[in-house]
């Protein structure tokens, strides 16, 4: 049976769906209709779809980490835009929450994105950090709150430390920006025209984080939206359309090195394999840059995807081990999660047969799942039973998991590229 005939195939999820929506889209095809779906769906008969948190308000953000080293697989998180945060762990053939203790049982301000990552190396698992304001919400004003979760050194309990900025703070990553730390650093930044570079450190029961930006020099035109580590440094996605990428010079010191600007609203951004990014925007684009011969991102573009309305999503992992190359996953207002297979090959110019191949990207799609109303993150997790699954929320105030149909592999495999 070939691979197209086996993604046809029905399932009793499908079949349900079917006799409930009407007739779904085939593989590779977007819904249509104005009004989202009551339920969220599977659209492709090649993955599944689980629940793992049904709220009342509108999640932001959700990452996955290893939050209990004693359970394999990873843990999700999620931050909401009451200032909630709630983590899950896989429970049999379901979840169930993590309890992170009287650390997180304090609200604050609205959280809008959230990353899990080993910040501190002397405790067991990864540290959560989750960004937004300090009080009210995003679109309120006021200054802006990094939160950060880390189990004690004896794993037996959670502590928190916070950092307080002059306004929002919208854009978070994690990576070792600072090679002469032991670990990996925090990148935040947002409203207020400047990254800031944060360390992270646990001694006894205390955990403290510390700003060490004061040597680099992180200015930045527009708010920045996203942020993600580059082999030099790292990179911003900001509101006025620009990419911004800052890399490490003589004595390990942070600063520009380009801008580019993409022409809208950009949102969330990924390391893209041969450190690239990709990115995409509040006008439905999802992009591929690439490096040029002076190794700035002002190469290669490639659009992956143009949706009808703003995109929050993009990740890089290999969703699709059947297939050759690299998958790319995007969400957005819409609802649909998406996944793109990308492949380089060789092209030759038709008038010029002469002239030596150049390499570049082509891409085909599919949409995989949706939500019942607006998507806002989306990030990927090696859920026990599940294997390499992507994890999204939004409006519809749920967490939900998609993931390959039989896909039930080894936890600690199928990591992202």
């Amino acid at each position: 049976m070939d691979r197209l005939s086996r993604l046809l195939l029905p399932t009793p999820l499908l079949l349900a769906v079917t006799a409930c929506q009407g007739t779904l889209p085939g593989p590779g095809e977007a819904t249509t209709g104005p009004e989202p779906l009551s339920i969220p769906a599977v659209l492709n008969a090649g993955w599944e779809l689980s629940t793992v948190f049904r709220g009342d308000t509108r999640i932001n953000g959700v990452a996955c980490g290893e939050l209990d080293p004693d359970t394999p697989g990873d843990e999700i998180v999620a931050v909401d835009q009451r200032g909630a945060v709630r983590a899950f762990r896989r429970s049999g053939d379901g979840f169930e929450p993590l309890d992170l203790g009287p650390a997180v049982s304090r609200n604050m301000g609205e959280l809008v994105q959230v990353i899990c990552a080993d910040v501190v190396p002397s405790a067991p698992g990864d540290e959560i950090i989750a960004v937004g304001m300090l009080e009210g919400g995003e679109d309120d004003g006021g200054r802006g709150l990094v939160r950060v979760f880390s189990r004690s050194s004896m794993g037996d309990g959670w502590s928190e430390a916070r950092l307080v900025t002059p306004a929002l703070v919208h854009a978070v990553t994690a990576g070792d920006v600072d090679p002469q730390r032991p670990g990996q650093e925090v990148v935040v930044a947002g409203y207020f025209g400047s990254a800031r570079l944060l360390g992270v450190s646990l001694a006894g029961e205390e955990l403290t984080v510390e700003d060490l930006s004061s040597v680099h020099d992180l200015g930045h035109e527009g708010n920045a939206k996203g942020a993600c580590p580059t082999a030099g440094g790292f990179a911003l996605a900001c509101d006025d359309g620009g990419l911004v990428e800052f890399i490490r010079g003589e004595g390990g010191t942070l600063s520009p090195y380009g801008r580019r600007d993409l022409g809208a609203t950009l949102a969330r951004i990924a390391p893209f394999p041969g450190d690239g990014v990709v990115v995409c925007d509040n006008g439905g684009m999802l992009r591929v840059i690439e490096r040029n011969g002076d190794g700035q991102l002002k190469g290669a573009l490639t659009v992956l995807e143009r949706a009808d309305n703003r995109l929050r999503g993009a990740v890089v992992a290999d969703l699709v081990p059947g297939d050759d190359g690299v998958e790319v996953a995007t969400a957005g207002y819409d609802g649909v999660i998406r996944v793109v297979t990308l492949e380089r090959v060789e092209i030759r110019s038709m008038d010029h047969p002469d002239r030596a191949a150049r390499t570049g990207l082509i891409s085909s799609k599919r949409s995989v799942a949706r939500d019942s109303a607006k998507l806002h993150h989306l990030t990927t997790g090696v859920i026990d039973g599940l294997g390499l699954c992507l994890v999204s929320c939004g409006y519809s105030g749920s967490v939900l998991v998609v993931h390959r149909t039989g896909a039930r592999r080894d936890p600690m495999t199928s990591r992202q590229p």
